[in-house]
């Protein structure tokens, strides 16, 4: 009787731990498709009218769909493997998960820190270069401006309610994956709203260089957020905390 109890135990923890990583996958659906638009938007746009700060949010954007990708792989259904017993598939599916983990964290640290020097270096170009007297880019700044506040205040709504459900499956899974996409619909949100703030700011002053300026510094303070984030996560995924938790799970 005992057995039993616990044999039907194990069947409803994971029954749950499969329940939970079907609503991951499917989040990360939701999460690559919204993305996926956010990106191809901010993107378009940012470079037409050469509104780094928008650039910078199709840029996270990007970064947040790769990160929906590697969680919809990272929860992918695994294969049917034959094991000698019960505990020999645990051990094997523990290593291979962690092995996602650090490989798609991975990924997403590096995708960050390349992103970041790009928008940072970008910025530091248009503040140098910038020219007021020119009529084309006077115009190309006032519409950034206003693309900026139209793309930029439902993403922040929309990213915001992702991360808020991606945090709490990765509560419930226990997967420092998914717990960093959630981080990156956090940034996501949070940039929609610095970009959203600048555009304001841009529309209220009128002067064309100021909106140069503040462009600028909103791009340079996206690119130091991702730096920041991409670098705390390979240090945690190449770093001896990592190589220890791998040796104790072997």
């Amino acid at each position: 009787a005992e057995d039993a109890g616990v044999a039907a135990a194990s069947e409803a923890a994971q029954a749950a731990e499969a329940a939970c990583q079907r609503a991951a996958r499917n989040v990360s659906y939701l999460s690559l498709g919204a993305s996926l638009a956010a990106a191809a938007a901010g993107l378009g746009v940012g470079i037409a009218d050469a509104e780094l700060a928008l650039v910078g949010f199709g840029m996270e954007a990007s970064l947040d769909a790769l990160s929906s990708a590697l969680v919809i792989w990272r929860f992918k259904k695994p294969k049917m493997r034959h094991h000698e017993d019960q505990e020999a598939a645990m051990r094997f599916k523990a290593a291979r998960d962690l092995r996602r983990e650090r490989n798609s964290s991975v990924g997403i640290g590096v995708t960050f820190v390349f992103s970041s020097v790009v928008l940072m270096f970008s910025a530091l170009v248009k503040f140098l270069t910038f020219d007021a007297k020119d009529a084309h880019r006077v115009a190309e700044e006032r519409d950034g401006a206003n693309w900026s506040l139209i793309l930029s205040l439902p993403s922040a709504v929309v990213f915001g309610l992702l991360a808020h459900r991606k945090f709490a499956l990765s509560k419930a899974l226990g997967s420092q994956v998914l717990r960093q996409d959630a981080l990156c619909s956090v940034l996501g949100a949070s940039l929609a709203a610095i970009v959203a703030a600048a555009g304001f700011f841009e529309e209220v002053s009128g002067n064309v260089e100021s909106m140069a300026i503040v462009d600028s510094v909103a791009s340079i303070i996206i690119g130091l957020i991702l730096l920041v984030e991409g670098l705390r996560t390979l240090r945690h995924n190449l770093g001896a905390g990592w190589q220890q938790e791998h040796h104790e799970m072997a």
